[in-house]
């Protein structure tokens, strides 16, 4: 298991290229940013490779965020958005160098459904996980809780395992957020044992509040145990709102490394 940080989240004391030295200095050895797009795809690459991290995830575009819209793979009749908007993510991550893409399902209109909602979703994929396939990256598919996303497409662990099951593409996997699946029902070990063969990314903050992950309702340590003994050895990535400055907030990353150790 290697830490990453998502530095949309963490770091944001300084401007967002350099937030990848900050990163590094602290311990990390990968970042992941949610939407990169405000700055050229050359110029955060040649960030990155001067501070010696890899930008390991970066989402779709989600459209127009200040209306409320969080990407277009799961709409129907939106297949030309969810396209451009593909493409776009495909091409900065080919740039950066970046291995896997989350793919934002989006909120489809209330009156859609449930099974076009579904035949869509998994019908984008498919296409997108083709071309991604030709690049050797992953897309991932993740749940969003439905407390802070009403709405969303695909807001628990078991959803996104009906539709990765229904896409069946090797190179798409669960991205599986710590904080979203405690809100969407808790039972984490339970869900990390059944899901682990799924797996390829996962995000830790607290709940509720998504501050520090050693804080909270959720016994870290135990997570992080578990996924250990489930054989995990991809990105543990911290994606939270430090309550003051995100050094002081870094705890965990201790208690990572002695897991790894043991």
């Amino acid at each position: 298991m290697k830490p990453a940080a998502n530095v949309s989240f963490l770091f944001t004391e300084v401007p967002l290229p350099e937030r990848f030295q900050a990163a590094r200095q602290a311990g990390f050895e990968g970042v992941e940013i949610l939407f990169p797009y405000d700055h050229a795809p050359e110029e955060l690459r040649a960030a990155a490779a001067a501070a010696g991290v890899r930008i390991v995830l970066i989402n779709t575009p989600a459209g127009d965020r200040e209306a409320g819209e969080a990407g277009h793979a799961a709409l129907p009749m939106c297949e030309s958005d969810f396209r451009a908007h593909f493409a776009t993510a495909l091409e900065y991550a080919r740039t950066l160098r970046c291995e896997r893409i989350h793919v934002l399902s989006g909120k489809p209109p209330a009156d859609t459904s449930a099974e076009q909602v579904l035949n869509t979703l998994v019908g984008n994929l498919r296409w997108a996980a083709d071309l991604a396939a030709q690049e050797g990256i992953t897309l991932l598919v993740e749940p969003l809780n439905r407390y802070d996303f009403p709405g969303y497409a695909v807001s628990t662990p078991e959803q996104a395992a009906e539709v990765l099951a229904r896409v069946e593409r090797a190179n798409v996997g669960l991205q599986f957020d710590l904080y979203h699946t405690q809100i969407m029902g808790g039972d984490i070990t339970r869900r990390l044992r059944k899901l682990a063969p799924l797996i390829r990314h996962v995000q830790i903050s607290s709940v509720p509040g998504r501050g520090e992950p050693d804080r909270g309702e959720v016994n870290l340590e135990h997570v992080l145990r578990t996924l250990a003994a489930l054989g995990y050895n991809g990105w543990i990535s911290g994606e939270y709102r430090p309550e003051n400055d995100t050094v002081s907030s870094l705890r965990w990353l201790r208690m990572l490394e002695d897991i790894r150790a043991a």
